[in-house]
């Protein structure tokens, strides 16, 4: 993995660790552990700004970004809110990836993911005529789909059933030629995992 792509990692985690809500008297993490970051406010935080480390690498790779964030009128008027999307203009596609950081989608938010994405896949067919338009919901918790427990699979199927592919970072970085491996992305993100261990103070 290359230095930068770690530098920006850092920077990113830094930034959310800043902004991140501290455990505070009067609740069972606190009585436990002392004053540290909330898991749940940190891992929302994550899940929203390391979109940004992707879009890093992509960009480092010398594809080209293309507007993410709120998109009005995809839909008649109805805006959506859009993760990651680049294109290839050699070879004319256009890459959506709708980002979750883990696959626990209730029976409720799945179909509601999956029906955006399609949504936003027609929306960019008339925006780019004649270009491939590649989409898939791209999970990242993982490299790759081999160490997920078999509970994921009927999701991951769900999600197929509704044309709607699920992809891991292990697709993207052979895609965009990131050379990044698995032993390279587990073992920084432990590094990550450390950064907030040490971000722990006793009160």
């Amino acid at each position: 993995m290359k230095e930068i792509y770690k530098k920006e990692a850092i920077s990113i985690m830094d930034g959310i660790l800043k902004k991140t809500t501290l455990s505070k008297p009067g609740a069972l993490p606190h009585l436990l552990f002392g004053s540290q970051p909330s898991a749940q406010s940190l891992f929302i935080k994550m899940g929203k700004n390391f979109e940004n480390w992707f879009k890093f690498i992509i960009n480092d790779c010398g594809l080209e970004l293309l507007p993410d964030g709120v998109i009005k009128n995809v839909i008649g008027e109805e805006s959506k809110d859009v993760d990651l999307v680049f294109m290839d203009k050699k070879l004319e596609i256009i890459y959506y990836r709708e980002l979750k950081s883990n696959l626990e989608l209730d029976t409720e938010k799945l179909p509601a993911t999956y029906k955006k994405i399609k949504i936003i896949e027609d929306y960019y067919k008339t925006q780019y005529p004649g270009y491939k338009i590649d989409s898939s919901l791209l999970t990242w918790a993982v490299y790759n789909k081999s160490p997920l427990p078999t509970k994921y699979n009927s999701k991951i199927k769900k999600c197929e059933s509704n044309s709607v592919h699920v992809t891991f970072p292990e697709d993207l970085f052979k895609m965009i030629n990131a050379d990044i491996s698995g032993k390279d992305y587990y073992d920084f993100f432990r590094e990550l995992g450390k950064k907030v261990k040490e971000a722990q103070s006793d009160d």
